[in-house]
């Protein structure tokens, strides 16, 4: 098992920390842990109170009493405490703390102080570095109300210009609004006249439709409706008869083609002229 070896380890540093102390006639633990001469423990003592204690030097030493822990920052052996770090008689305590180890290795003594009459239940009185203590105080306070006059001042001048800002913002929201109606309006004027083309595209395919169908009709329609051509019924007559234009048969069928036409023609003595269109669609009747 492990715990056997640490065990071993144990005893044999306490066997040399042992004849260390015998052999030197001191003990090696005062150079780790502190020990308090003086005050004894309970003992009844006055101010100023004067500490002594076996160790390393410096320790940090702290006064424990009347509600309170003072830090005495590290001392050497022997130090004094002075009666003003005492307020009133009572039951005061002293930790020393190893500079190493700190709280791991601290020694606390216990002591009654007795303090004159004059002098008990007062502040601790003024000592000779106050006045310095107290400038020192006086200038950080003139420091401090510099420096909050000038904050006051710069968050003032803030405040101006977020007010500054504000009415700003409050311009260009005015302005964005009017853009906004406006844009509104236009895009209102943009459907309106998307709708009126679309239904002007929609007249204009309507009209090209009809246009078209006008125009596939016109296409439709011959150039000449009746065919014809000039007789004289008597051409053997001086003066001939009144002429006459044929443009049927002896059985009323109308000329519609030249070919029709040519074919009576052909067959007429009587015949004076070629075929010619007799009427027309687009003009009226044509000669030969």
């Amino acid at each position: 098992m492990r715990v056997w070896p640490a065990i071993g380890v144990v005893l044999f540093s306490a066997t040399a920390i042992l004849v260390t102390d015998l052999a030197f006639r001191s003990t090696l633990l005062h150079t780790l842990w502190p020990v308090v001469v003086s005050p004894a423990e309970s003992a009844a003592v006055s101010a100023p109170v004067v500490v002594r204690w076996e160790g390393p030097q410096p320790l940090r030493v702290i006064l424990v009493g009347d509600g309170k822990r003072i830090d005495l920052g590290p001392s050497f052996s022997p130090m004094e405490v002075a009666q003003t770090y005492f307020r009133r008689s009572g039951v005061y305590g002293l930790e020393v703390q190893s500079p190493i180890l700190g709280n791991w290795f601290a020694t606390q003594r216990r002591f009654v102080v007795h303090l004159p009459e004059s002098a008990d239940h007062h502040p601790p009185a003024a000592t000779a570095d106050r006045p310095a203590e107290t400038d020192d105080f006086h200038e950080a306070l003139t420091s401090l109300a510099d420096e909050r006059d000038r904050l006051t001042e710069e968050n003032s001048s803030l405040a101006s210009q977020i007010d500054e800002l504000k009415k700003d913002n409050g311009e260009l929201q005015e302005k964005l609004d009017d853009l906004g109606e406006a844009r509104a309006q236009a895009d209102e004027r943009a459907a309106t006249l998307e709708a009126a083309q679309t239904e002007l595209l929609a007249q204009h395919r309507s009209a090209l439709e009809e246009n078209q169908l006008l125009r596939a009709r016109i296409a439709s329609v011959p150039n000449c409706t009746t065919w014809g051509y000039v007789a004289y019924p008597r051409p053997q007559m001086i003066p001939p008869t009144r002429r006459l234009i044929i443009v049927s048969t002896a059985d009323a069928q109308m000329f519609r083609s030249y070919a029709d036409c040519e074919v009576t023609r052909q067959n007429d003595g009587t015949a004076a002229s070629v075929c010619f269109c007799v009427a027309s669609p687009w003009q009226g009747s044509g000669g030969p």
